[in-house]
C-alpha cells in the first residue's frame, strides 16, 4: 500500500508511513506516545506560531496538524473515566460545540470553507481534555518539569526570532504559502510562559526573566502585551498573596528592560512595527488613550467593526439569540490581508463569538471559561506549595491569552487556542488534586508527585477519586 501510494500520492504515502510508525510505537508504549504527541502539539504551537498553524494535509477541506494530533488525544481523555473532564466544565464545552455544529450544517451551503474556518475555536477548545488528562495521568511534578523546558525554549526563541528574517525555512501552507518558521504568534507565548519563572524561579532567575520578557516588548511592539504583561504579573501576585513583593520586583525588571531596549536602539534594530526605542514605545502607548501615533488607525478600525457588528447582530431577534452564523465577513470588506485575502475577523474573539453564535453561544462560551478560571484562581490562593504555585502560573498565563483575545484574533489560530486551553486544562486538574496535610492520611495509591522511574514506565499511574 505504501509503495502504490508513493507512486501516485506521495503525501498519502507519508501519512501512511507516519500512521504505521505511530501504531508500532503505541504497541510498545501507548502512554509514552501520548505524552510525546501532547508535547509536540503544545511545543509546536507555542514555538512555531503561524508556521505551525499552516502545517497539515491540504485539499478541499484542509486537515490541520493540530486537529490530527489533538482529536485522538481528546478522544482518549474522554473515554477514560478517571481522567475525564468534570461535568460542570464538560457540559458547556459540549453544548457550545453542538451549537456550532448545528450552525455549520446550515451555514456551510452558503459560505463554504469560510464556515468551516470559523469552527476552529469550538473544536480546539477540546484541548481542555488533553491538558486535564495530562495532569491526572502523570501527576503535577512531571508537567512542572516539562513546562520549565518549554518556557526556556520559548524565551530563547522569542529573544532571537526577530533577528532571523533571512531564515525562511521550507514553504508550507494549507490555504496560503508561508514559512514553517513564521513566528507570528510566538510573542504571546513568550509572555505567558515567561512568567512561569515568577512562580517557580528564585533570585536572579525570577528577576532576569521578568526583565527579559519586559525588554522584549520593545521588539514585539504589541499594544495588547503592553497591557497584559503587567496585569498578568499582578494577577500572579494576587493569586500567590505576594502582590507587594512582585510589584517591587517590577522596578528592577524595568531597569533591565530599559537596558535591553537601549542596547537594541543603539544597534538600530527595527521591531515588528517600527524602530526599537523608548520614544517609539511611548508614542505607541499613547494611541491607547486616543492620541495619534503608530498604527492608531487600527484602533479606530476596531471601534468601527465593533459598532457595525453589534448592529449586524441586532438586525432581528433571531440573530441576537443564535447569531449571524459562521462565514459572514465581520470586517464588512474593509480589512484585507497582505495577500488580498479577507480578514473577516473583527480582532475581538469575544465579539466574534457573540456575533456568530448570539447570546446563546456567548453565554455557553463564558460559562466554559469561568468554570475553568475560577477554580484555578481559588486553588492558587489556598496555599504555598508546588500545586498552588502551578495553579498561580496557569491562572496568570491563561489571562494573557484571554486578555489579548479581546483585541487580536488569536483564538482563531492554534498558537492561541492550544496553549490557552492546555493551560486551563492542566490548571483545572491541578486545582482538583487533594491537599497534602500532616494530620490526614491519604488513601493508598494516592500520588501527588510521581516518581520519575514510574513516569518512564508504560503503565498509567493510579489516580485517586475526587475528594
Amino acid at each position: 500500500m505504501t509503495g502504490i501510494a508513493s507512486a501516485t500520492l506521495p503525501l498519502a504515502a507519508f501519512a501512511l508511513v507516519l500512521l504505521l510508525l505511530l501504531v508500532g510505537a503505541a504497541s510498545l508504549s501507548l502512554v509514552n506516545v501520548e505524552r510525546g504527541a501532547t508535547l509536540l502539539l503544545v511545543g509546536g504551537a507555542t514555538l512555531l506560531g503561524k508556521g505551525w498553524a499552516n502545517l497539515g494535509i491540504p485539499g478541499a477541506v484542509p486537515l490541520p496538524l493540530t486537529e490530527l494530533l489533538f482529536i485522538p488525544l481528546a478522544g482518549i481523555a474522554l473515554l477514560v473515566r478517571r481522567t475525564r473532564l468534570e461535568p460542570r466544565v464538560l457540559v458547556p464545552l459540549v453544548l457550545f460545540a453542538l451549537l456550532v455544529t448545528i450552525r455549520v450544517a446550515f451555514d456551510y451551503p452558503v459560505w463554504g470553507i469560510y464556515a468551516i474556518r470559523d469552527t476552529t475555536a469550538a473544536i480546539e477548545a477540546f484541548i481542555l481534555l488533553v491538558g486535564y488528562r495530562a495532569i491526572t495521568r502523570d501527576g503535577i511534578d512531571y508537567w512542572i518539569s516539562r513546562c520549565r523546558y518549554l518556557a526556556v525554549a520559548v524565551l530563547i526563541y522569542g529573544a532571537v526570532y526577530p533577528f532571523l528574517d533571512q531564515v525562511k525555512g521550507p514553504s508550507i501552507g494549507l490555504q496560503r504559502q508561508a514559512s514553517l518558521f513564521d513566528p507570528t504568534g510566538v510573542k504571546f507565548s513568550v509572555i505567558a510562559f515567561g512568567i512561569y519563572f515568577l512562580a517557580f524561579g528564585k533570585g536572579w532567575v525570577r528577576l532576569g526573566s521578568l526583565g527579559l520578557v519586559t525588554g522584549l516588548l520593545g521588539l514585539y511592539q504589541a499594544r495588547t502585551l503592553y497591557i497584559m504583561l503587567p496585569l498578568a504579573v499582578l494577577a500572579l501576585g494576587w493569586a500567590r498573596h505576594n502582590f507587594g513583593r512582585i510589584f517591587m520586583q517590577m522596578v528592577p525588571a524595568l531597569a533591565i528592560a530599559f537596558l535591553i531596549i537601549s542596547t537594541l536602539a543603539s544597534a538600530a534594530i527595527v521591531g515588528t512595527e517600527g524602530p526599537v526605542s523608548t520614544s517609539f514605545i511611548s508614542s505607541h502607548l499613547k494611541t491607547l488613550v486616543g492620541e495619534t501615533g503608530p498604527n492608531s488607525k487600527t484602533i479606530i478600525a476596531r471601534q468601527d467593526f465593533f459598532s457595525q457588528t453589534i448592529d449586524f447582530v441586532f438586525q432581528s431577534p433571531g440573530t441576537a439569540i443564535v447569531g449571524v452564523g459562521l462565514g459572514p465577513d465581520l470586517t464588512f470588506g474593509q480589512w484585507v490581508g497582505d495577500e488580498g485575502q479577507l480578514v473577516r475577523n473583527p480582532h475581538n474573539s469575544y465579539l466574534e463569538t457573540f456575533a456568530r453564535t448570539g447570546f446563546l453561544g456567548f453565554g455557553l462560551w463564558m460559562m466554559l471559561l469561568l468554570s475553568c478560571v475560577i477554580p484555578i484562581a481559588q486553588r492558587a490562593r489556598s496555599g504555598s506549595g508546588p500545586v498552588e504555585r502551578f495553579c498561580g502560573w496557569t491562572f496568570a498565563g491563561s489571562l494573557v491569552y484571554l486578555g489579548v483575545a479581546g483585541a487580536q484574533p488569536i483564538l482563531a489560530f492554534p498558537y492561541g487556542t492550544v496553549p490557552l486551553f492546555f493551560l486551563l486544562g492542566m490548571g483545572l486538574a491541578a486545582s482538583r488534586l487533594p491537599r497534602q496535610t500532616t494530620t490526614t492520611t491519604l488513601p493508598e495509591g494516592t500520588l501527588l508527585f510521581r516518581p520519575r522511574a514510574e513516569l518512564d514506565s508504560a503503565k498509567e499511574l493510579p489516580w485517586p477519586s475526587r475528594p
